[in-house]
């Protein structure tokens, strides 16, 4: 049973292909694929180009976000999803190593809102 209100995971990419992460159409198919892949719901996204490279994206889901910020200069990137339906870490992890040429991903997982029984009580 779950006792959160929601998931959110993050993944840090290591050692990723620099021109995978430089720009903005590259980077908005990456999480729209992810969104896709988990069958969540998309309701808004926005993405920022920085000069000469680099992305920030946000994608507003139904279920709550998925972003990513990037640093193709250190071939990184940082990618969250935060759900209140639950999703596989590990379907994304591949489909990020997949789309960045990346060999190392590490992966942190938060369960937010756990206490909220115990709080309210």
């Amino acid at each position: 049973m779950k006792t959160s209100l929601g998931t959110h995971i993050t993944w840090d990419v290591y050692n990723c292909n620099s021109d995978s992460l430089s720009f903005i159409p590259k980077v908005k198919e990456v999480l729209n694929a992810i969104v896709m892949e988990l069958q969540l719901s998309k309701v808004n996204e926005s993405f920022k180009q920085f000069e000469p490279i680099g992305v920030t994206g946000f994608i507003l889901l139904e279920e709550s976000h998925v972003s990513i910020h990037t640093w193709p200069e250190h071939q990184f990137a940082a990618v969250d999803i935060f759900s209140c339906k639950p999703f596989n870490a590990e379907k994304i992890q591949k489909l990020l190593m997949f789309s960045f040429s990346s060999d190392k991903v590490i992966i942190k997982q938060i369960e937010r809102g756990e206490a909220i029984g115990v709080i309210t009580n």
